[in-house]
């Protein structure tokens, strides 16, 4: 489900609870601080209508860890926010009507129930928001579980120009790249501070919240004894929860393992986790 690829395929965003993070190139890695950061920048975006993303992380676990509470979206003049109770804003307005339009692409809604796991009885209720852009390209905002899910669909010709937490794309370095365009920066926490929404950049949340840059943001309270746990945990929990994530492939199977042991949430496993 999940893949990255150059030129004209498609390339894809995962982000979750933690939230995990995955690059245009691949690379996956987590972060578990608490801010307003930059998923995708792209000023040259629908001939110049710019384009971004923005995603809001909060702390849960007493600090531990980390989930997208909110994200929004800018494409020209139009604002979409998204909140992990499913309600949302279109230009201020809250639960405006949809479908609608956003800098010109259609804005719809749909609510429904996922079904995943070995038997396909994890289920729980999705709300999802779609906005379609140009040929088969998109960006999706699922709210499930009590947090907020973004996928970004596209291929070159789409997002050629971006920067931010998936990396800069097109890029000669793989890697997680400054905002100077040519630092690699290979601690994940210091490359999504790298991406903190800083004053300059346009506030797309309805409501402010600390820490504002030049405020730094909230770091999470020692999370490694507790994720190494959850990684090695042998126990009924971890094979209920590898069943349920049984649909999952490749790195974000140890993703979902990871987020359902942590909640106890199996519905996760299809709601987060489920295909597009």
């Amino acid at each position: 489900m999940f893949y990255a690829a150059l030129n004209n395929t498609y390339v894809y965003f995962y982000s979750s609870i933690d939230p995990h993070f995955v690059t245009w190139y691949g690379n996956h890695y987590s972060y578990h601080g608490a801010c307003d950061l930059v998923l995708v920048q792209n000023p040259k975006f629908a001939s110049g209508k710019g384009l971004d993303l923005h995603v809001r992380t909060e702390h849960m676990m007493n600090g531990a860890f980390s989930f997208i509470s909110n994200a929004a979206l800018r494409i020209g003049k139009d604002v979409f926010e998204v909140a992990n109770d499913g309600s949302y804003y279109l230009n201020g307005e809250k639960n405006a009507l949809l479908p609608a339009t956003l800098g010109g692409f259609l804005l719809t809604k749909y609510v429904g129930e996922m079904c995943k796991g070995k038997n396909n009885d994890k289920c729980s209720e999705v709300t999802s928001f779609n906005v379609a852009l140009a040929s088969k390209d998109a960006i999706r905002f699922k709210v499930a579980s009590n947090m907020v899910h973004v996928d970004v669909k596209g291929t070159s010709a789409t997002f050629t120009g971006s920067s931010g937490l998936m990396g800069t794309y097109p890029s000669e370095h793989h890697g997680k790249i400054a905002r100077d365009g040519v630092t690699v920066l290979r601690e994940p926490n210091v490359f999504a501070e790298e991406w903190q929404v800083r004053e300059h950049e346009p506030k797309l949340f309805q409501k402010c919240r600390y820490p504002q840059y030049p405020e730094t943001c909230i770091p999470a309270v020692s999370p490694l004894n507790t994720e190494r746990r959850l990684r090695e945990e042998d126990s009924e929990a971890r094979v209920a929860a590898e069943e349920a994530c049984s649909h999952v492939i490749g790195a974000e199977w140890e993703f979902c393992v990871f987020d359902v042991l942590a909640t106890g949430d199996y519905g996760m496993a299809a709601t987060i986790y489920g295909e597009n």
